[in-house]
């Protein structure tokens, strides 16, 4: 790497850091699709370029151990971001989060009810009515997963929730004229969706300077998600000579995990061929540095209309990747490269340091931890915790996180030890991985006998989660340990 950031890993923040504001600071959530936790160069693990977001570190506490549940479908994107929207656990979600029940508070919606604004710009996965709850404004929204960068299909806010309009579009424009119509009002034809959602959330920055009420933003990138094509600025960043592949690539995956064969696994040759996963890798790179690129413009605005250290800022992402890490190239798995994503947290307040927190989260404790910086109620319907004492005193707030995908993995952690279970046409698979020697998780250990004591006892630990967390699927039936 060709710098480190050193941040304190032990700092302390005082109560007048996290209140430090005369009026309820501002929050702007960043959010990027299917970045993995390690692709920011602040960490130095891998060579890549994000200039803006080692700032942004240097003046936020970040969590290292910052995870995903998991997924109940290949589309792991959805529950995501329906868990960080409403503070639930995976298998509490309506229909994967497609929906959102009432019952189940937004937290746009908190923030309304404790005088804040609401706007969204970018991706939204979770439902019309569910949109219209958690925000009272918003420009250039995406209703669903993955899209064409350069013809995003857009709608602005409607107060009626209507957002039935169709237009023409040749969708794969690439191998066919063929037309279809799609859901959205207009298209910015020619103008990336990483773009777009900037502007739009710059243009409302500037605009709410004199609404004389706090404002909750969410940006939610589309990038570094396929299809991989950004600006030829950012990919000229890279060479692809010095491109490297992970320590963990592999041609294929040794076992059969269930998803092998699910869209994103065929978006490159199986056996992988190195100079395509490096091909891929330095695309998904110049898409990462193209998002923190815009994130410096956002952070740019907030300052010239002198609202930086009145704002909280979250910067996370939905879930990892693989890109070529096992044998693999998606989500849809339980390694580290797919569940640990990015999250950190700028404080309000004047001369506000960094640090790193390496204890165990989920996404779903974002929630809490915003209400708790600034004085909302948090809603019984959140499972998550706040983060404050993490981020406050270094106090722990999970002892094991749990994760899950679909109805053939599952695995438990306790930031050292991980013990990873499938079931996969009857066939059963066990992996366990010291994180802290094999942070790659090379290295099978399940098989060693001076590990059987460890292995019972993550077994029983990943049902008591099982129960917490109501994971009542077929993984379970009949799997007995």
């Amino acid at each position: 790497m060709n710098k480190k950031l050193t941040l304190l890993s032990t700092a302390m923040l005082s109560a007048t850091s996290l209140f430090a504001a005369d009026k309820n600071p501002n929050i702007i959530l960043i959010l990027a699709d299917d970045m993995r936790g390690t692709a920011m160069d602040f960490l130095g693990v891998e060579d890549i370029h994000t200039p803006n977001l080692d700032k942004l570190a240097a003046e936020s506490t970040v969590f290292t151990n910052a995870h995903i549940m998991g997924g109940t479908s290949g589309a792991v994107s959805m529950p995501s971001r329906a868990m960080l929207m409403t503070g639930k656990y995976l298998y509490t979600l309506e229909k994967q989060g497609a929906t959102v029940p009432e019952d189940h508070k937004l937290i746009g919606e908190t923030l309304q009810q404790s005088g804040y604004n609401s706007f969204h710009t970018g991706k939204w996965h979770n439902g019309y009515q569910a949109m219209n709850r958690c925000f009272n404004d918003g420009k250039g929204i995406y209703f669903g997963g993955m899209w064409d960068h350069w013809n995003v299909p857009l709608y602005d806010y409607n107060a009626d929730c209507d957002y039935s309009n169709k237009r023409p579009v040749v969708k794969d424009w690439a191998k066919s004229n063929v037309i279809t119509y799609e859901k959205g009002e207009y298209m910015l034809s020619g103008k990336h969706s990483v773009d777009i959602f900037t502007e739009d959330a710059v243009e409302y920055i500037e605009k709410q300077k004199e609404a004389g009420k706090p404002f909750f933003l969410s940006v939610a990138y589309m990038s570094p998600h396929d299809p991989r094509t950004m600006p030829d600025e950012y990919m000229r960043q890279y060479d692809f000579d010095k491109i490297q592949l992970p320590p963990n690539y592999m041609d294929k995956h040794p076992f059969d995990n269930g998803e092998l064969v699910i869209r994103d696994e065929v978006l490159a040759a199986i056996p992988r061929v190195p100079d395509e996963i490096k091909k891929h890798i330095m695309e998904y790179y110049a898409m990462v540095t193209h998002v923190d690129r815009r994130v410096g413009d956002i952070v740019k605005a907030l300052k010239e209309t002198g609202e930086y250290e009145n704002t909280i800022i979250v910067f996370a992402g939905d879930n990892g990747l693989a890109v070529g890490q096992h044998g693999l190239m998606g989500k849809q798995n339980v390694y580290e490269h797919s569940v640990r994503v990015p999250l950190m947290i700028k404080q309000a307040g004047k001369d506000v340091k960094g640090q790193k927190s390496d204890k165990l989260c989920y996404l779903i404790d974002v929630f809490p931890t915003l209400c708790e910086m600034v004085g909302a109620n948090i809603p019984s319907s959140v499972d998550g915790v706040s983060l404050v004492p993490a981020i406050k005193e270094d106090k722990p707030v999970r002892d094991y996180l749990y994760y899950s995908y679909m109805d053939n993995q599952r695995a438990v952690s306790d930031g050292e030890w991980k013990l990873c279970e499938y079931n996969v046409k009857g066939v059963r698979t066990t992996q366990l991985f010291n994180l802290k020697a094999d942070p790659w998780e090379m290295n099978n250990l399940a098989g060693e006998k001076k590990h059987a004591k460890l292995i019972k006892k993550l077994r029983n630990q990943m049902t008591l989660e099982q129960e917490k967390t109501k994971d009542n699927s077929s993984f379970w039936n009949g799997f007995v340990f």
